[in-house]
């Protein structure tokens, strides 16, 4: 059997259409709001200011836009008891309400639209606009296609003979809602010969002005509203209409899907057969739950609409093809890892980075950071220097995910990485990067005063053991450590599986003293520990905060006798009185005491620990203490007054603040602490596109 014919993604599965809450929850809003004030539009007073309401989904593979769209009024119905009651708060919001989900929806697909007879000379968009309208309305009442010229002589371009036509032949009541949905804008940028578009005095042509200039009249027919989908470069779109057009886009964030939702969305679908089988019973077996199975998906695809329906759909022909259902996580895990199912869910994506110009891909690592350390963005609604990051996050088939109305993350799904990186010329660092985001599973991430600090840190580490470049961090460890000076640097072939970040996942387990402890060496991390630091299992004691080290890897001598376990703490709290012995010790206890009884009392190889402490500001007694330098205390020596004892074959290595700064410069410690002074998951504009582009200059400069 073919790659092609093994991976094929059919068409005879039914997919339920899940969550969305939100989502529809914008939408209504900005849907009532032209309706209270569409009497704006037309009074002879109208402030200059109104605009006409129209939701606006950007183009963005995969996130179910015309899924939505098709579906909005069905979610309108689901959610009226949930999510919508507090949407209808007052009166007249309940019944805008309850006239909505009587309403009728009109699917448009622009794909069709092209110059029609009997003004063709003229190439004249809203004719054909107007004609694609009722045409579209003829054919959802099972009528054959219109005669263009008995068209024309009705309606003369009137639109409202043309709504009211609309509703005779759907059969409407005139104040019955007609909602209609408009799907793939974008061809209008690909018609510059086909219609006459108004030009900018520059000689620009802006066929959205049009298109939403049409709109804004039919805005004016009672009762009839819209919703606009498509074209990738949404906020270019969205601030050229907003200054000419009189429409005021909002764009439609499309969340993607979580596990819970996920399970729904399985258990859910079904396949178009007679038997109607539940595609999660198909793909479960006894001992594998649809809950794992959600949780493998959204490592794989990250909840993406477009690729979980793909992975499910490769998933059923793979379980068909090999005649049983898949019995375990891991081993549906191990079908997602291979290239052809990969490859199929990626391909769009890898056509569209690799076809970007240079302007847009100089971009990629920066926005890998952003995927990796969760660092939110706006899309500002005035064009500036760093509002471009909307577009290029979509033109690349990223996926945004909705913090609020104005502000997105990126995130990158790991099903496609490894096709992206073969696909083209990386440097080390997006090497690194997109290592780092194939290695962890998405659900892994989380926010943090500390998570950008700690990704910075882990990348300039890997990236400075690695350099063939002299460098003072490393001689100052040879310095400092007796242990370190044994390892040969630099790394051979550096890879993300040198270092893991936030070492925080696991089954609960119960020690012999029955005291609760967290496994970092089960199911996913088994394969990562064994594979990155060559120990089956460590286990940590499992307190408050107990997510320690931040950052963990593994360096070994060319003849391996030698091997060294290296765990990092970031201390990035940004608090006056700054880290004290105590928070130092809680730290070496939680690392330093579990290694040195699990692998270093092995006799099998010589192994050797150090816990580096990173701290933003070290408390005033601690850098007394080590005399305002950097400091390694060695086996059988004590810390913050003998109450913790360096174990066997183990290090602590404390960095004064000067010399924190070889890992994570000043400017870049100074934006961080501006933004993160007031809250835990700061606004992108608060962290700086600036400083973003200073930490990837810092990680170039090694390479």
């Amino acid at each position: 059997m073919s790659l092609g014919e093994k991976w094929a993604v059919g068409s005879f599965v039914q997919f339920a259409v899940v969550d969305r809450e939100e989502d529809v929850y914008r939408v209504t809003e900005q849907l009532y709001h032209l309706e209270s004030n569409r009497h704006e539009l037309r009074a002879e007073t109208s402030s200059p200011f109104y605009r006409a309401t129209v939701p606006f989904a950007p183009h963005l593979f995969g996130s179910g836009k015309t899924t939505f769209c098709l579906s909005y009024l069905e979610l309108v119905q689901r959610f009226r008891e949930t999510s919508l009651s507090s949407f209808a708060s007052d009166g007249s919001r309940k019944e805008f309400l309850d006239k909505l989900r009587e309403a009728v929806l009109l699917y448009v697909d622009l794909r069709l639209l092209e110059p029609i007879n009997p003004i063709e000379e003229k190439r004249n968009l809203k004719w054909a606009v107007l004609y694609l309208l009722f045409k579209s309305t003829c054919l959802k009442s099972g009528q054959g296609q219109p005669d263009p010229d008995e068209c024309f002589k009705v309606f003369k371009l009137r639109t409202d003979v043309l709504i009211k036509k609309i509703r005779e032949v759907l059969s409407m009541r005139t104040d019955q809602f007609l909602l209609v949905a408009f799907d793939e804008v974008g061809v209008l940028d690909e018609s510059d010969e086909e219609f006459h578009f108004k030009r900018t005095p520059d000689g620009r042509v802006r066929p959205y002005n049009d298109f939403f200039r049409i709109l804004w009249e039919l805005c004016l027919e009672d009762n009839v509203f819209f919703i606009v989908v498509g074209k990738s470069e949404g906020l270019s779109i969205k601030n050229y209409v907003a200054s000419v057009s009189k429409v005021l886009l909002h764009f439609i964030s499309l969340s993607p899907l979580n596990s819970s939702s996920i399970v729904e969305f399985l258990e859910k679908s079904y396949l178009k057969v007679q038997t109607q089988s539940r595609v999660c019973d198909i793909l479960c077996n006894r001992s594998f739950s649809v809950n794992e199975l959600a949780e493998a998906l959204l490592e794989y695809t990250g909840g993406v609409p477009g690729l979980l329906t793909r992975a499910v759909n490769m998933l059923l022909n793979y379980v068909q093809t090999r005649g049983q259902s898949f019995k375990s996580k891991e081993d549906c895990l191990s079908c997602m890892k291979e290239d052809g199912f990969r490859t199929v869910c990626s391909q769009p994506f890898v056509t569209r980075i690799s076809t970007l110009d240079e302007s847009r891909r100089s971009v990629l690592d920066m926005l890998l950071m952003m995927a990796l350390y969760r660092i939110p963005f706006k899309a500002d609604d005035e064009l500036n220097s760093e509002s471009y990051l909307f577009d290029v996050v979509t033109e690349m088939g990223f996926y945004r995910y909705p913090i609020d109305d104005n502000t997105f993350q990126v995130l990158f799904p790991k099903v496609f990485i490894i096709n992206l990186n073969n696909a083209s010329s990386f440097s080390l660092l997006e090497k690194i990067l997109l290592g780092s985001l194939n290695m962890e599973p998405v659900d892994c991430f989380f926010s943090s005063k500390c998570r950008v600090f700690e990704g910075i840190v882990a990348t300039r580490l890997v990236l400075m053991l690695s350099s063939t470049i002299r460098n003072e961090f490393r001689e100052l460890l040879v310095r400092l450590s007796a242990i370190w000076k044994e390892m040969k640097l630099p790394i051979n072939g550096p890879s993300p599986l040198h270092y893991m970040m936030s070492v925080s996942r696991g089954k609960k387990r119960r020690s012999k003293s029955k005291k609760e402890e967290k496994t970092f060496g089960c199911n996913e991390w088994n394969r990562i520990i064994h594979k990155a630091l060559c120990f089956d299992r460590v286990y940590i004691p499992k307190e408050a905060n107990s997510y320690s080290p931040d950052i963990m890897f593994k360096l070994h001598s060319p003849d391996d006798s030698n091997v060294l376990l290296v765990g990092v703490a970031c201390k990035g709290r940004w608090k006056s009185e700054g880290i004290g012995w105590s928070d130092i010790i809680e730290e070496a206890k939680k690392f330093l005491d579990p290694v040195s009884r699990q692998v270093l009392s092995k006799p099998l190889k010589i192994c050797h620990c150090m816990l580096i402490i990173v701290s933003t500001k070290l408390a005033l007694n601690v850098t007394s203490e080590l005399g305002n330098q950097s400091r390694c205390y060695t086996s059988g020596m004590h810390i913050g007054g003998n109450s913790f004892e360096i174990p066997p074959n183990c290090e602590l290595v404390i960095l004064c603040e000067r010399d924190v700064e070889m890992l994570i410069d000043r400017e870049i410690l100074n934006g961080l602490e501006r933004a993160f002074s007031t809250s835990d998951n700061p606004p992108f504009g608060d962290l700086g596109f600036n400083l973003l582009r200073r930490a990837r200059d810092s990680f170039m400069s090694l390479q």
